[in-house]
């Protein structure tokens, strides 16, 4: 018998009646996506989504990686009358207990009914006490909860739910390039921007020198993590290894960090006006931007026309590991620029001369003559 999966999401239901439309149709395009290859209905409704399927497992982990989604449950649907909702939720609570377990029922109600949540918390229980040997109650702390969702002329009985993504829809909030070298810091910024609803480019320096499977691998296993927010996601790599042998072989001195980093913004800038993105997503945190200095922030910056974003700069080092609860970070931090961070404020006008003299502007523009696009799913 097929299942219902019931999908909630947060945020968009906040929206104007239009833009909440509008949201939702996205959100349902992204659910298809996630479900390509399994077999299974959906159904909207105000706040919520139903999807019908005989894999209720598989669409429940597939949905519960899907940005604007806040969570998912995989329920029994019946009738909204009471001798329904007891006989399938007693039907439930025969699976998942047993004597000497603990639980308690949970109901909410959206619309007119001819009875109120208390009453099937009240009714649900009595039958369960009656029906299963050896079980008790504790409001408090069960060992199992029985959820009722009552809602219209339907209910849905179920006992657990997958915790989302949460945020908004890919693509309802613009398109961004995000530089990405496969480091922790880089994954957790890209994630973090599709989570906020943005279509996100993923744009790699190749910082090798000669073909190294070990060295690509790094950074396509986390973008490949990544494609699992939005399977369009592609990997943009263009070749990067003449602009640093030039900041090597030039006496570059304390300014080869910031002439590294800002011409890997300028290639940023470059392929966002190709794919038409609104800014540019950088991975710094707290303490990057700390030992950078706060003033030297605008002395990287003023390498590109649009705005650099740094999602992860009032983000604590415990927070960022928290967010391997939804994507799994690299074990290691490789960033693009491999010259250390001088702990002096720069001058825009000496590093200007030095770009100059060593031709940055034309050595990135040959970097981009050749850039590849990689299909991660």
């Amino acid at each position: 018998m097929a299942k219902t999966v019931i999908v909630r999401y947060g945020e968009l239901a906040l929206k104007s009646e239009p833009v909440r439309r509008r949201f939702e149709w996205r959100l349902i395009s992204a659910i298809n996506l996630a479900l390509k290859g399994l077999e299974y209905a959906i159904e909207r409704e105000r706040g919520r989504i139903f999807v019908y399927t005989e894999s209720p497992t598989s669409v429940t982990k597939r949905l519960s990686r899907v940005p604007g989604i806040v969570s998912v449950s995989s329920a029994t649907k019946v009738e909204a009358n009471m001798n329904e909702i007891r006989k399938s939720a007693l039907r439930v609570a025969k699976k998942v207990l047993g004597p000497g377990r603990s639980f308690a029922v949970r109901t909410s109600r959206v619309g007119k009914h001819p009875f109120s949540s208390t009453d099937v918390n009240v009714e649900v229980g009595s039958a369960i006490l009656s029906k299963v040997k050896g079980v008790h109650v504790n409001l408090s702390s069960p060992d199992r909860k029985i959820f009722i969702e009552v809602r219209g002329k339907n209910a849905y009985v179920f006992t657990e739910t997958a915790e989302g993504v949460g945020g908004l829809p890919v693509g309802t909030q613009g398109s961004v390039v995000a530089l990405f070298s496969g480091s922790r810091n880089d994954t957790a910024a890209a994630y973090l921007m599709m989570k906020r609803g943005s279509t996100v480019f993923l744009v790699s320096p190749d910082l090798r020198t000669h073909n190294n499977g070990k060295a690509q691998r790094i950074v396509t296993a986390p973008a490949k993590k990544l494609s699992d927010f939005d399977s369009k996601l592609e990997l943009r790599v263009f070749s990067f290894g003449k602009v640093l042998n030039g900041l090597r072989t030039v006496a570059m001195g304390r300014y080869a960090y910031y002439i590294c980093k800002r011409s890997a913004l300028r290639a940023a800038d470059a392929i966002a006006e190709q794919v038409g993105a609104g800014a540019i997503v950088v991975s710094d945190d707290a303490k990057q931007i700390a030992a950078q200095k706060l003033a030297n922030l605008s002395v990287i910056d003023e390498a590109c026309k649009l705005p650099v974003l740094r999602p992860l700069a009032g983000i604590s080092s415990a927070e960022i590991e928290r967010l391997k609860f939804k994507v799994k970070l690299p074990p290691r931090a490789k960033e693009v620029c491999p010259f250390p961070p001088p702990r002096d404020v720069m001058s825009l006008e000496k590093i200007h001369e030095l770009e100059e003299g060593m031709k940055i502007g034309a050595l990135v523009e040959e970097s981009l003559s050749k850039v590849r696009a990689i299909k991660l799913r």
